[in-house]
């Protein structure tokens, strides 16, 4: 999966420490919620977390920003990224289970007009991916799918150009949009290599960035499934389409 470099840089960055943590020593869970939703906002670039909560172990707060949880302590002096909390007792992964719970959504919700609507088959089996023209891992997904004659599916196509990564996939995304034939510029290109003819118009690419943004999507491809379920993994997807059938 591709991250932008933005992501990356908020969660390396998120231990340092801001003024006043001697006076949280006593503080309540919700003053220290509040301290570190600030201590993360006065970054620069500023972090804004989607979702703070104490978690199972004493003393260690969960952070849900850019699409990842990461851990902290209540001033903020040490972060643990990338890895996962496991309770020993059942061997549950409890970050992977509340990551799903956070990135789940109402599948029905999502604004299918700003999206490039690509349907095979029956078209039974509906899911949304937020694609960049210029990943190489979203081709992979598009590619994949062409070669192991998946069919009976609808794909909502949210172009999401990841411009710090890919700095043509902006026009690239705009020609692909306001092409005569969206469905056929798209395939075209993460297909068969066709480049899209150069083409501008009124077009949802800030509308998708604040939809990713709005979602925790920080990298692509990302696929939502048909109950609403977030996942990078194309195999999950190719797995549901076939057990709709």
């Amino acid at each position: 999966m591709t991250f932008s470099k933005k992501a990356l840089a908020s969660l390396l960055s998120v231990g340092l420490l801001f003024g006043g943590s001697s006076l949280l020593a006593n503080a309540s869970e919700a003053d220290d919620i509040n301290a570190i939703k600030m201590n993360l906002e006065k970054r620069t670039p500023p972090l804004n977390a989607k979702s703070i909560k104490l978690s199972p172990l004493a003393g260690v707060y969960e952070v849900y920003a850019n699409g990842n949880i990461f851990y902290v302590d209540k001033t903020v002096s040490y972060v643990m990224v990338g890895g996962s909390l496991v309770e020993d007792a059942t061997k549950r992964n409890l970050t992977t289970e509340r990551l799903q719970e956070l990135t789940t959504i109402k599948f029905d919700s999502l604004p299918f007009k700003n999206a490039i609507e690509i349907k095979k088959g029956n078209g039974q089996y509906k899911f949304a991916v937020f694609s960049d023209p210029d990943c190489p891992f979203c081709k992979t997904l598009e590619q994949g799918l062409e070669k192991m004659g998946i069919s009976d599916y609808t794909a909502y196509i949210f172009l999401f150009p990841l411009k710090e990564l890919h700095p043509d996939a902006v026009a690239k995304s705009e020609s692909i949009w306001c092409a005569k034939d969206k469905n056929e510029a798209w395939s075209n290109w993460m297909v068969k290599g066709i480049a899209p003819v150069k083409a501008n118009c009124e077009n949802p690419l800030a509308a998708n960035e604040k939809l990713a943004d709005d979602l925790g999507v920080a990298g692509t491809p990302t696929i939502y499934m048909n109950n609403g379920k977030q996942t990078q993994a194309p195999q999950e997807l190719v797995a549901a389409i076939k057990e709709s059938k």
